[in-house]
């Protein structure tokens, strides 16, 4: 599994997604999706030619009710558009797992550990998961578990931020 970060968890970047997340700003995470969209090449790079499709990391539907979307739904849309590849929304969080924000990197890991599984149609080739913010690598590494399980061959990791210890 391979990470890509456009941005560091930070500053103003991080005050807007928390006001997407948090303060239900949808049309700033879809901004901020066109911001990822417009560098997923780049960020890719020349692995670009393997991937099959898209796929977000889900909300729990507890949590999406709450919420009112997905923004990593949002950021995976923009991504899929621009690479013109299928979103595919077959990943599932199995439970309402606590918010990562407070946690220890041991709680968090523990926390997502079996978190994910995989609904759709058999998975082939490489997959692009896209996150709005990797901070541990907990989230991600869990959701690839299931993806490698559903029959991706690779995971590449794309997300908007990344803590800067990850």
């Amino acid at each position: 599994m391979q990470v890509r970060a456009l941005y560091l968890y930070e500053g103003p970047l991080r005050t807007a997604l928390h006001r997407v997340k948090y303060g239900g700003e949808r049309r700033r995470g879809e901004f901020l999706g066109e911001l990822l969209a417009s560098s997923a090449e780049v960020l890719v790079g020349n692995q670009c030619a393997a991937l099959r499709c898209v796929v977000p990391i889900p909300l729990h539907h507890t949590r999406l009710r709450e919420r009112g979307f997905n923004q990593s739904s949002l950021l995976a849309a923009a991504v899929a558009r621009k690479l013109a590849l299928p979103l595919e929304d077959g990943l599932v969080r199995l439970r309402a797992t606590a918010t990562q924000v407070s946690q220890d990197r041991a709680a968090r890991w523990e926390n997502v550990a079996g978190a994910f599984a995989w609904v759709g149609q058999p998975l082939e080739g490489t997959v692009l998961l896209v996150d709005d913010v990797v901070t541990t690598g907990a989230t991600v590494i869990a959701a690839s578990e299931a993806l490698i399980t559903a029959g991706a061959r690779a995971v590449i990791v794309l997300a908007l931020a990344r803590a800067a210890a990850v």
